[in-house]
Order: structure tokens, then sequence, then C-alpha cells
């Protein structure tokens, strides 16, 4: 299944000759990741399948890959979400982004890696706190008990609420070694990076229902202050009205806060 998120450029040309194996959802407006991943998660529930694979439009997969997260996932129904290892477009080093997410629990030199990719069967899966949302194997039931992706998020920030909402239902978040997809982006530069984690970043930590609303509060505030800190030295005021949006939230949209983490403790409806 494709969701086409109202691209602009030429996708459906390319999924033309591929019509007939998969199913094409064109959507006519962009609904951000998390909305559009919506529908498809949605569709994939209403057909009672099993399992779902959540896949970037920049990804590629390697020919074993899907299975292998199959068997890890039938074998450890404990783990609501397990990544394949994320590697740059060389394919022979983690992708940057990723390796960030989970250096303390993995973090292979050059020949632990190669050694990893070249099993031909799944290792025991390796937990870590988090990895994005780039690829993703979820077995349905947990959406069917978490719910889907939170429309609070557009872009950036809804796979860290999702994956804090799992862990909060006591699901585990795991990395299987032995398999694996190339991520083709470029490095993140630092302005970018830190303007889109002032506007996701202190909101995710408000409404992470892991941690009692006081501590949520106090974190998400003091995230939002050190991001707001860097992203001044770098570009000035620039970003001061996504900053003061964001703020809001800490203060006059604070009810607001509040009822999203009672509907997020419901989970699915």
């Amino acid at each position: 299944m494709i969701l086409d998120n109202n691209s602009s450029d030429n996708t459906l040309d390319v999924i033309a000759p591929f019509l007939k194996k998969i199913k094409l959802i064109k959507l006519s407006s962009n609904l951000g990741f998390g909305g559009a991943n919506n529908i498809g998660i949605q569709k994939a529930l209403d057909a009672a399948y099993s399992h779902i694979f959540l896949l970037n439009q920049d990804a590629y997969v390697r020919p074993d890959t899907i299975s292998k997260l199959l068997i890890t996932a039938l074998e450890n129904p404990d783990y609501g979400i397990i990544s394949p290892l994320q590697l740059n477009i060389s394919g022979k080093a983690l992708d940057q982004v990723f390796g960030n997410q989970v250096r303390k629990q993995y973090n292979p030199d050059s020949e632990q890696l190669k050694l990893d990719l070249s099993q031909n069967s799944p290792s025991t899966v390796q937990e870590v706190k988090f990895a994005g949302a780039a690829s993703w194997f979820v077995p349905a039931e947990v959406f069917k008990k978490v719910g889907l992706f939170h429309p609070q998020f557009f872009h950036y920030g809804e796979d860290n609420n999702f994956a804090a909402r799992a862990q909060y239902y006591d699901f585990k978040i795991g990395i299987q070694v032995t398999a694996a997809v190339l991520h083709d982006r470029k490095p993140r530069e630092l302005p970018k990076f830190l303007s889109t984690k002032l506007r996701t970043f202190p909101l995710h930590q408000l409404l992470d229902i892991r941690k009692p609303f006081f501590i949520a509060w106090l974190v998400g505030y003091y995230q939002l202050m050190r991001t707001w800190s860097k992203l001044k030295k770098i570009s000035g005021e620039k970003h001061k009205t996504q900053y003061l949006e964001t703020r809001k939230w800490f203060f006059t949209h604070i009810k607001k806060a509040r009822e999203i983490r009672i509907e997020l403790k419901e989970g699915h409806k």
C-alpha cells in the first residue's frame, strides 16, 4: 500500500507500472507524516492484517528485512515496535540520526556492523529507548491498544509521542541488528534541526503520559528554553514566532494539553 501525500513531483509516474501489485491511495492534501500513515494503518486494521510495516518514501528495504522482522515480532510479543537497522545510503554505516538514537544500546564499529548484517537468521532483539519511524514493524494489536499517531503532531514528533504511549502500555521498543533499510537523506543542518526540535520536542515532553503532568511540564518547558537559547545563538530572532507559539502550550493552552493527555491514556477508540 502506498499513500501519496499530495506529492508535487513525478511520484505517481514512478508508481504507475506497479499498480497491479500495490494499492495506491492518493490524498488531495498533505496530511503530514502521522495523518497519512493513519489512513494506511486504519485500512490495514480494517482488513485484519496482523502486522504493519511503516517505511519512509526515502528508504530502501534489503531483501530479507521484512521476513526477519516478522520472525522477531512473533518471537517477542512484548515488543510493540521493532526497527531494522537504519543505514545511510552507502549501506556501510548507521544513518546519523538513527545512530544517535540508539548509540547507548547499540554502537557497532564497521566490522561488527558488517558481521551483524551478514547473519542469515535474526538475532536476539536489542531493546532501545527509541528509534525513529522511518522504518517500524508494529503488530496490529499495538495500534488497537495504543491508538494511531496523534494529529497534534503534523510532521516530526509524532513517532516520539507514539513510542512513549506504547511504553506507557508496557510495550518495549527494539531493533533487529541483522535486518536493515537504507535511508537516503542528507545529514541534518543544525539550524533546521533545532527549529524542528523547538516546534515538536517540548510539546512531546509535555504530552508524555509516562510522566506525571507536573514533571512533564517541567521537562518540556526546560527543553523549550534550552532549545530556544541554542537556536537564538545561531539564527537570532528568526524563529521567535515559533518559540512563542510553542510556549503557549505551557501557559495559554495548558488545559488543552491536559485534555490530550487524558485522551492518550484512553488508547484506541
